[in-house]
């Protein structure tokens, strides 16, 4: 059984109890572990992934591919629908975002979560999610994480999200999350990356 104890803008120790010929023992997460993969991944910016999302809120629901492709603070985030229906793609930088979706029609966006909201009924937090997938806090922010015995994030509070990390793999050397989900109030975001890369 898990139980964490939260700690505000740092790790969460987590302490993991299982029976074993009727005795208890206890493993402490590896701080150092997490702290060197909070460094290097925060560091990160150039990387592409390519997988499958969806998308959930009061009624309306998304589903389809994803590919992801990250150039320092510059984007570009595709989505494509069954049979190419109900695509978009968000591409630019933190001061300014243009939204394209499959019927031909541009948005610009300075706050996506508010701007996509309004326009769209949906909101995807871009700038925060560049960090999110690698499986590490937006630096910008303050958060609340736990952590498992090899340093990997297995949930992190930020901005009023909940990131549940499910599962992780090991793409080309790099363990980096497989499956995760996204929920803020009845806003539901479930990726699985089916390849990265990361170029150091």
């Amino acid at each position: 059984m898990i139980r964490p104890l939260r700690l505000t803008g740092t790790v969460v120790v987590l302490s993991l109890l299982t029976a074993c010929a009727g005795q208890r023992t206890s493993l402490v997460p590896d701080e150092v572990a997490w702290e060197n993969r909070r460094e290097t991944l925060t560091q990160a910016d150039d990387w592409s992934l390519r997988g499958r999302i969806s998308l959930k809120n009061a009624g309306y629901g998304y589903s389809g591919s994803l590919n992801w492709q990250q150039d320092g603070d510059n984007l570009d985030f595709r989505f494509r629908g069954p049979l190419g229906i109900g695509g978009f793609r968000i591409s630019g930088n933190p001061d300014s975002l243009s939204i394209r979706t499959s019927k031909g029609d541009e948005y610009f966006v300075s706050d996506p979560e508010v701007d996509l909201e309004d326009q769209f009924g949906w909101s995807i937090p871009v700038h925060s999610m560049r960090f999110w997938v690698l499986g590490v806090p937006d630096p910008g922010g303050d958060y609340e994480i736990s952590v498992d015995d090899l340093g990997r994030a297995i949930i992190l509070d930020q901005t009023g999200w909940r990131v549940s990390y499910l599962s992780y793999r090991n793409f080309e050397g790099h363990t980096l999350p497989r499956r995760m989900e996204m929920t803020k109030a009845d806003l539901r975001i479930r990726l699985a990356v089916d390849d990265w890369q990361v170029n150091q």
